[in-house]
């Protein structure tokens, strides 16, 4: 099997959302032919802007042996899939995955998750693993209270998760019943300083990257502003959180991008969850950084040396559906967004508008991240018209 996979190939990405349509767009820049598997939808973010979009589900075996057979190199955008019918006939068709299914199966359950960061050596916040009311209440016994009682898989932007001080027979049973029916994991609240992020790039040949530490903050359980560089975290506690996530990615043997989510906790790092694909918080790399986390992610997939990845100031803010909640049916502003010539609008494509989506984000780069974000907070309360 080659390694490199050259311009004029076709890059299979799992998944149809903005992630992937980001990607597309990297791809299609150096003369790369896209392909979309959705898991079911039509005409999504990513499938507007591919060659072909295969809407079909992750478990649909003629869809997902006609996306392999479209496709010379397959990549992730989204990890909540079943991987094994997908790396099966990939395999057979001697195509490569990357990053691997078993990073994929690690990443979307955040039990395998726990164990594979422990097995790196990488610090987590103390968990138990549970199955029923009689478990949940010995871990809040074990480890709290307070706690937070997060479901194993498909939980995101702070979906499935509760925050428990205190828990009764009744309440816990409830708890299994409403997002515990795979299981949950229960752990120890964090009393973090900041929340940080790194996306690392990785390469064929082991040849690592990052983007540096990006410094988020997230509101309702949603990301909603990024800067870089952080301006909570010092120099060294930024150094060791890179180590950490070039040392996660190399245990893994990560082809691709990996985004390490991180607390920081005086001097200290716990990693909170692990993404292998681009990340929200790496967003402003599109304009800040030379070769940006989806350039990054071509580049390693396809076996190319990576890029110049280091960034210069920048924020994001993120733009979600309550903006469209606009008495005067109009929408968002986007003229009014953008009379600050300095401001990047991304917009996801999404036809379906609800309250906390995310259908965009906005990107300032300054000579401070203080200063960019200031840009593009304000362009972003521009987008309101009331």
């Amino acid at each position: 099997m080659s390694q490199v996979v050259a311009p004029g190939a076709t890059i299979g990405i799992v998944g149809g959302g903005q992630l992937g349509r980001m990607l597309s767009f990297e791809g299609h820049r150096l003369g790369y032919r896209v392909a979309v598997l959705t898991g079911g939808n039509k005409d999504t973010p990513g499938g507007r802007v591919a060659d072909v979009e295969v809407a079909a589900g992750y478990d649909d075996g003629l869809a997902v042996q006609r996306f392999v057979g479209l496709s010379d190199v397959i990549t992730w955008e989204f990890e909540n899939v079943e991987v094994g019918l997908l790396a099966d006939l990939a395999s057979r068709a001697n195509v490569p995955v990357r990053p691997g299914g078993s990073i994929i199966a690690a990443a979307q359950h955040r039990g395998r998750e726990r164990r594979a960061l422990m097995a790196a050596g990488a610090p987590v916040a103390a968990f138990r693993e549970v199955a029923t009311a009689s478990g949940l209440l010995r871990a809040v016994a074990d480890l709290g209270p307070p706690v937070i009682a997060k479901r194993v898989r498909f939980g995101y932007d702070g979906r499935g998760q509760v925050r428990l001080v205190s828990a009764d027979q009744t309440a816990a049973r409830h708890i299994i019943e409403t997002i515990g029916e795979e299981g949950l994991i229960v752990e120890e609240v964090v009393p973090f300083d900041a929340e940080i992020s790194v996306v690392v790039a990785r390469g064929v040949t082991g040849e690592m990257t990052h983007h540096g530490v990006m410094e988020n903050v997230h509101v309702s359980g949603i990301l909603d502003t990024t800067v870089t560089p952080p301006v909570s975290v010092g120099p060294d506690v930024a150094a060791a959180a890179v180590d950490l996530a070039a040392t996660i990615a190399g245990h893994l043997e990560l082809v691709g991008v990996l985004c390490v989510e991180m607390f920081v906790t005086g001097d200290e790092l716990v990693v909170n969850e692990i993404a292998p694909r681009p990340h929200n918080s790496g967003h402003c790399t599109i304009e800040a950084a030379s070769t940006s986390q989806f350039g990054q992610q071509l580049r390693a997939i396809c076996g190319l040396p990576l890029g110049e990845s280091s960034c210069r100031p920048a924020a994001m803010v993120q733009i979600l559906g309550d903006l469209w909640d606009d008495p005067s049916d109009r929408g968002p502003a986007w003229d009014e967004a953008m009379i600050d010539p300095g401001v990047y609008l991304h917009l996801y494509g999404k036809d379906e508008v609800r309250p906390g989506r995310k259908m965009g984000h906005i990107t300032c780069i300054d000579s401070s991240a203080e200063r960019a974000l200031e840009r593009a907070i304000a362009a972003r309360r521009r987008l309101r018209r009331w």
